[in-house]
């Protein structure tokens, strides 16, 4: 079901500026679309279509299957979230939790569920320290996730976000995107527009390219971003292991299709071109000629005379502590994976963290003292917080996980909600033993 559909969408200011010459769009429910494009390409101007705050000079647009009148723009409204690029266009009150309330109140909620609302939003942004500052005295990436909460805050079916995360710092763009993919989880149509490719590659289910108002391109990430000559033609910037991929593939190394994750990129790499002896730590004494044990510790992969691990034999000789060759490895080295496990914490709407009980959780983690830990998703991070935990791995934390399970280490996840099922199929993709519990 498409919930948007534009047909050859056309706009024109006042001044005779054409801004969207003969647009075509398609969002489907649940569908994360990522919109890019150079200044000046239409994005802004289009996403003011998908909620009415102006009216197409020719083409149609359709929101939820209907035309955009007068008898329902309230509701079209309330059904497709706006979150505007600049954040001082969008807060108006004197107080963040008055920002957020705003829409709320405006829809006829009750005192009761207005607050109910805004806390809910306050705690999944993390910004409940924030309630009673004025919105003109934060930072930039603060308002900008004041104007998002504020938004999610009337529940929408579509959210449409114009450069969600400019302005934020790592972790700002971490935990908002993070926030997204939750909110896809509950059903949620999410569209955005960038100008991060890298982003746009790794996050969107589909993808626009945007150019002097008209659709240059649309496809899936992974048909968009081999296509070396139309980003050139568009603009816009190759993903970083995009341009990798096609130095190494032009070298030989790496085949296959362009790849949009590091984990995708490992699998591409032709490891027989890139290095026929591997490199070890010594575990112990050992001469040339030895034959040796591979084994990864730590991160690290180390050579010894146990009878655990992939066989080698040693190119030459070494003392424990130092560098080791290591030829004719027999086997392969993903035997030496370590294990990720999967703790599903509730969503915030199915009692949060508050529903969990937290001495089982401490028992699973305790339980390998050398795992390493992540957290993704609101009530899984305020799950963290509540028992003290340090997280090793806050960013990426899917394919950071994946990452360390194939360097030997042992993994606990907590995952917030849907998350849950998107890391236990990430992770058996790569065919990594994962065990999943519900605590």
């Amino acid at each position: 079901m498409n919930v948007i559909k534009t047909t050859g969408l056309e706009y024109t200011y006042p001044d005779n500026t054409t801004a969207l010459a003969g647009i075509n769009f398609e969002a489907k429910k649940g569908e994360k679309i990522a919109v890019l494009g150079p200044n000046g390409s239409g994005k802004t101007t289009l996403f003011y279509h998908f909620n009415g705050l102006i009216q197409p000079t020719g083409g149609e647009i359709k929101i939820f299957g209907e035309n955009i009148q007068k008898c329902n723009i309230d509701e079209i409204r309330r059904r497709v979230g706006l979150v505007f690029q600049n954040p001082d266009t969008q807060l108006f009150a004197h107080t963040v939790y008055e920002d957020i309330a705003f829409g709320p109140r405006n829809i006829g909620l009750s005192a009761i569920d207005v607050k109910s609302r805004v806390s809910q939003v306050l705690h999944r942004f993390d910004i409940e320290n924030l309630a009673g500052k004025n919105p003109a005295n934060l930072s930039g990436g603060q308002k900008k996730r004041v104007s998002i909460a504020g938004v999610v805050a009337m529940e929408p079916d579509v959210l449409v976000l114009d450069e969600p995360t400019s302005n934020m710092d790592a972790r700002g763009v971490t935990d908002t995107m993070e926030i997204l993919d939750e909110l896809k989880d509950e059903g949620k149509t999410i569209i955005i527009s960038t100008h991060d490719s890298d982003l746009a590659a790794s996050w969107a289910d589909r993808v626009y390219i945007l150019n002097r108002g008209r659709v240059f391109r649309s496809g899936t990430p992974g048909h968009i971003f081999a296509d070396e000559k139309l980003l050139a033609e568009a603009g816009l910037k190759h993903p970083v292991l995009v341009q990798t991929f096609r130095e190494f593939h032009a070298r030989g190394i790496s085949k296959g299709e362009v790849p949009l994750s590091v984990l995708d990129f490992m699998e591409s790499v032709d490891s027989l071109k890139v290095m026929d002896i591997r490199c070890a730590v010594a575990g112990c004494e050992i001469s040339a000629g030895d034959e040796v044990r591979l084994e990864l510790k730590d991160g690290m992969l180390v050579a010894g005379k146990g009878s655990n691990g992939v066989i080698g034999k040693a190119v030459f000789g070494a003392n424990k502590g130092e560098d080791l060759a290591v030829k004719d490895v027999e086997g392969t080295l993903g035997q030496l994976c370590g294990n990720i496990t999967v703790i599903r914490v509730p969503g915030i709407t199915e009692g949060g963290s508050r529903a969990v009980d937290m001495e089982k959780v401490l028992g699973v983690i305790n339980s390998n003292k050398n795992r390493k830990i992540g957290a993704m998703g609101t009530s899984a991070k305020v799950l963290a917080n509540k028992m003290g935990i340090k997280c090793d791995i806050e960013f990426d934390v899917i394919q950071s996980s994946i990452l360390a399970a194939l360097r030997g280490f042992d993994v606990t996840i907590l995952a917030s909600g849907g998350m849950g099922e998107r890391v236990i199929e990430k992770v058996r993709e790569k065919r990594i033993n994962c065990t999943s519990l519900v605590l």
